[in-house]
């Protein structure tokens, strides 16, 4: 569709603006024409969001050269209105133009020149625009709010453009593999700041209260990364000298001065072992972090080159009340943001179908890099939660490869799923034990030096880079190649299930693959992989834990290897789950492994712990194993006090619970199984947080607050303690996690009062972070009566767009009846985004999780009748899958697993 623009008749030398035949302007991709490139952007800004005034109006120059000899220039562009637009030649005269006009399907703004642009030519296009921050989506160029000291609430303008936003901020090239420079200039109030990826060059005071910040120009970079903040906040700064100057700042309300020292402690350390680790130095001479209201920010943060933002949750500290779990979740974030400084920003991916470098990258390194900036977090055991997600997440049959084309701005934005993050992660972190680290780390060095001056990469790059260091160190077969290896995971859906089988009293063992379902399909994949096959037992005294053994071939049924096995030994194979795959064996190997889980557990190292209470319980839902196996590998757990296995098992238990839901005596049962399998960690733990405690400690309290609490009496006595404390004089005031746990679980159960006292305090609630937790608190409840006045308190606009989202995830997440509330509320609504305040893209997005917890058949084809009117047909074969999945499960699985439930314990420990 063409929208014809105002006539450019003042600007256009010798002819007006007029219609174009549509005949001619049709484009057969989402793809811009690659007629014209961009060589650097102008652009400033001149804003007035000090005076709570949103609109603000820009001028971008934008240097061109022509690639091909063409008659037009295809950029991007949205919601800006366009004031004037003139093209100069390299003598600075105007070029006739015929006039411009959109394809709004494509987002395009298309210029048609009078005359032919000749290849090899360069030119100047200007163009004047207005546009707002108004806008309720956290995307592009938008407003965000806080409340200061004084109660008035003060406005900032801040961006976010991955991964197509940046053409609704300013007309540009808006794809990824498209890197230029940027020099940028932003017009706001004396009172405020203006910062951008690149330091200041100075400061001009301008006329009418106001004043001119002028920005060095940028490293070559793409249009998402580019970041704009105008605002009040204040920061705080460290330089380091050495090996290089940098400044790193951390930049918040100022209500929040007390919480940055931490962040910026954190980003200095990271990023001096990031740049060691990966011999590569950052390329700007600043960094600043900046915490943005969780409510305003959809994103958990975005990696904008010298500009990072992030939810305040997850960047700010607080040294009097927050404990070692929040200063993990602090690196954590900062960790992942400022790898993709490194992969994503100096290398950028050629096109989204490429995401996985950048995300993969940031996800493994975030607990990789950590592990020496600060080894007391011991954060790389956390990873086994990654690789958890990423198994279950590639164990759908609609489930994309890592390496996936699409074009639509819809469909680019799905991208950014857990294949792109924890797969790649995890498929990038079998690689680097399979080959050793040093020699992976070492690739990775010689991918980063030989594709940052192009800054344009794909998966081809660095399978090169691999490929020659995995050579000069000998780490693979001569016949066998990176490529090869690499392509099987990036190119393909789905995971392996690796089933070992003894032969006989042997030390033979035949090794089989196939691909795992969690339900498997009418029709499964044919897919098969080069798996490195690692493995323990008791004799090899840790000789193959982490590097390959050997290859495991695709396409090659009952591979024969020899391994040493002593009598009464074990095998393990996958242990510390450093593979990206699942395992069975043998009935007679799972016996022995379960006995020695039994006895001597600690001869398995936790992470071999949690791969096996995953994998067992796992493969009984696939049919793949036998589900009593299961419930006694996990019966092991009531004596275990460990986090990781726990944290591993306790979203196994939350898997159940969610597809046991429909069927009230099974979730009983559970409740009561749940609640004896971590009686021990509560004793062990307790019911408050301890000053100093680790974090593991913090999120093992969790654990057993959330599921032996469900029926034990002296757990929901201290809950009913916590409640009635936390609502003195009519407030509500929630204090540490496990407190906030305790009131969860007692509140699910509570009647209206509370609820009502829980949702007046929220009214009343300004300070973002106190808000943020009533908010994970009032959306506990499950009475029917409560679940309908928090619905109409987000009919009525009581919430921002983001809190609506996380009430109406918890609401449906929470119980069969809250999900019924939500079916019932989106049904009845023709214009659901608008009813609930809420973009199209939350929406989709609501509605694909929804589906993971709908499990009743007429619940889901209520769901489908909605989907069917609001989502993308791609989008609509994905989630009606999911549904067919959850049916298959039931029909095959649920009284199967109610059946051991009922019967529990099954093992005597």
């Amino acid at each position: 569709m063409f929208k014809l623009a105002v006539p450019l008749a003042l600007l256009i030398a010798a002819t007006s603006a007029t219609p174009v035949d549509r005949s001619t302007r049709e484009f057969d991709t989402y793809r811009l024409p690659n007629a014209t490139i961009p060589t650097h952007y102008d652009l400033y800004l001149d804003t007035n969001v000090h005076l709570d005034d949103l609109a603000y109006s820009g001028t971008v120059k934008i240097s061109i050269r022509v690639l091909e000899s063409t008659k037009q220039i295809v950029l991007h562009s949205t919601r800006s209105v366009i004031v004037s637009l003139v093209l100069r030649n390299s003598n600075q005269l105007s070029v006739a133009l015929k006039g411009y006009d959109f394809d709004e399907d494509k987002d395009f703004l298309i210029i048609d020149t009078v005359d032919t642009l000749t290849v090899g030519s360069s030119y100047v296009l200007e163009i004047d625009f207005t546009n707002s921050l108004d806008r309720t989506d956290a995307a592009g160029f938008y407003r965000s709010s806080y409340v200061n000291a004084e109660g008035v609430t003060k406005y900032l303008g801040l961006t976010q453009f991955e991964s197509t936003d940046a053409r609704s901020a300013f007309p540009c090239y808006d794809e990824p593999g498209i890197k230029t420079t940027y020099s940028v200039r932003i017009a706001c109030g004396l009172g405020y700041t203006a910062r951008a990826n690149a330091p200041a060059l100075g400061v001009q005071i301008l006329a009418g209260g106001k004043k001119l910040t002028t920005f060095q120009t940028t490293p070559r970079m793409q249009t998402y990364l580019v970041a704009f903040l105008v605002s009040d906040f204040i920061s705080e700064r460290q330089v380091v000298y050495q090996p290089h100057q940098i400044a790193v700042s951390t930049f918040a309300r100022p209500t929040a001065s007390n919480l940055l020292t931490y962040s910026v402690d954190a980003s200095v350390r990271f990023l001096r072992e990031m740049e060691t680790y990966f011999g590569q130095t950052y390329a700007m001479s600043k960094i600043d972090n900046a915490a943005i209201d969780n409510t305003d920010f959809a994103a958990g943060a975005m990696e904008n080159w010298g500009l990072v933002t992030y939810r305040e949750s997850t960047i700010l500290f607080d040294p009097e009340t927050d404990g070692e779990s929040q200063q993990l979740s602090v690196v954590g974030i900062v960790g992942h943001e400022f790898i993709h400084q490194f992969f994503g920003n100096l290398l950028a991916p050629e096109w989204w179908s490429y995401l996985w470098l950048n995300e993969g990258f940031a996800r493994l390194y975030q607990y990789y890099v950590s592990e020496f900036s600060h080894p007391e977090l011991g954060m790389r055991d956390r990873f086994a939660s990654v690789w958890q997600g990423a198994l279950n997440s590639d164990a759908l049959e609609t489930v994309r490869p890592m390496t996936y084309y699409v074009e639509t701005t819809s469909a680019i934005s799905r991208l950014f799923d857990n294949i792109a993050y924890a797969k790649a992660a995890s498929v990038l972190r079998m690689l680097n034990y399979a080959v050793t680290e040093p020699t992976f780390q070492k690739g990775l060095q010689y991918y980063i030096q030989q594709n940052k001056e192009s800054g344009v990469v794909n998966e081809e790059n660095l399978f090169d880079s691999l490929e020659q260091a995995v050579k000069e160190d000998s780490q693979l077969p001569q016949d066998l190649t990176v490529h090869e290896i690499f392509r099987t995971w990036s190119n393909q859906a789905g995971a392996p299930v690796v089933t070992v089988t003894r032969v006989g009293d042997t030390d033979e063992f035949l090794f089989n693959q196939e691909r795992y379902y969690t339900t498997i399909p009418e029709t499964p994949g044919q897919e098969s992989w080069w798996i490195p096959i690692s493995f323990f037992t008791p004799s090899s005294n840790g000789q193959y834990n982490s590097s390959a053994a050997f290859w495991l071939p695709p396409n090659s049924p009952d591979y024969s290897q020899r391994i040493n096995l002593a009598e009464g030994d074990y095998l393990t194979v996958n242990p510390l789950a450093r593979g990206y795959y699942r395992v069975n064996y043998d009935e007679e190997n799972w016996e022995n492994i379960i006995t020695t889980l039994y006895d001597t557990p600690e001869v398995f190292h936790r992470l071999t712990r949690s791969q096996l209470v995953d994998d067992a319980m796992n493969l009984a839902h696939a049919g793949k194993l036998d589900y009593s196996i299961a419930f006694r590998v996990f019966d092991y757990l009531r004596a275990e006090t460990d986090y990781i296995p726990w944290d591993i098992a306790s979203n196994n238990l939350n898997y159940l619970k969610r597809m046991l839901r429909h069927d009230s005596e099974a979730l009983e049962n559970l409740e009561s199984y749940s609640s004896k399998l971590s009686k021990t960690l509560l004793d062990t733990y307790g019911f408050e947080s301890i000053k100093g405690e680790s974090a593991d400690d913090e999120s093992i309290r969790l654990i057993a607050l959330e599921w032996a609490c469900t029926s034990d009496e002296s757990c929901q006595a201290v809950a009913d303690q916590k409640l009635r404390s936390s609502r003195s004089a009519g407030s509500f005031v929630i204090g540490s996690t496990a407190e906030q746990k305790l009131i969860c679980i007692r509140l699910r159960k509570s009647d209206n009062d509370e609820f009502t006292t829980i949702l007046n305090s929220l009214k009343d609630t300004r300070d973002p972070i106190a808000r943020s937790k009533l908010i994970n608190t009032i959306s506990c409840i499950e009475n029917q009566d409560s679940i309908n006045a928090l619905i109409n308190s987000i009919r009525s606009n009581n919430f921002k767009a983001s809190e609506n989202v996380q009430i109406l995830k918890s609401i449906y997440r929470n119980s069969l009846s809250g999900l019924n509330a939500i079916i019932d509320l989106l049904d009845s609504s023709a214009t659901i985004s608008e009813d609930l305040n809420i973009s199209d893209r939350h929406l989709l997005a609501l509605l694909e999780d929804m589906a993971v917890y709908t499990v009743q058949s007429e619940s889901a084809d209520r769901l489908i009748s909605i989907i069917k009117r609001t989502a993308p047909t791609q989008l609509a074969d994905t989630i009606q899958a999911q549904l067919r999945a959850n049916q298959r499960w039931v029909q095959r699985n649920a009284a199967k697993v109610s059946d051991m439930l009922k019967s529990a314990p099954h093992t005597d420990m």
